[in-house]
């Protein structure tokens, strides 16, 4: 039996209300469901790019980190030569002077008294 109301809207189901309002919201959270994806999409690619601007900012500072080590390296290595260089020749020094040294004792000795 149609009660009139139902009648006069043109439906046959006195339950189609209720199925209406079903489907409604359905949609409704189907709708938000997509939504929310996309925004979950659009948020997994900025931290994507996030990442690959960070893992490029590492990359840059590791190599300037290397070109410093690197740099650092040689100074040293220079200061090395150099100060051995100057060992070498205080170690000459040394050895003549001791040789002269020597030598001069080896004249006193020599001398009368």
């Amino acid at each position: 039996m149609l009660s009139e109301s139902n009648a006069r809207h043109g439906r046959f189901w006195p339950q189609e209300d209720k199925l209406m309002n079903i489907f409604n919201r359905i949609l409704i959270l189907g709708a938000a469901s997509l939504a929310l994806a996309a925004c979950s999409q659009a948020t997994k690619e900025e931290t994507s790019e996030a990442a690959n601007s960070a893992a490029a900012d590492t990359a840059a500072n590791t190599e300037k980190a290397g070109d410093a080590i690197e740099t650092a390296g040689d100074k040293a290595g220079a200061a090395i030569d150099e100060a051995g260089d100057k060992a070498a020749v205080a170690a000459s020094d040394a050895k003549q002077n001791t040789g002269e040294a020597l030598e001069e004792a080896g004249k006193d000795m020599q001398k009368p008294n």
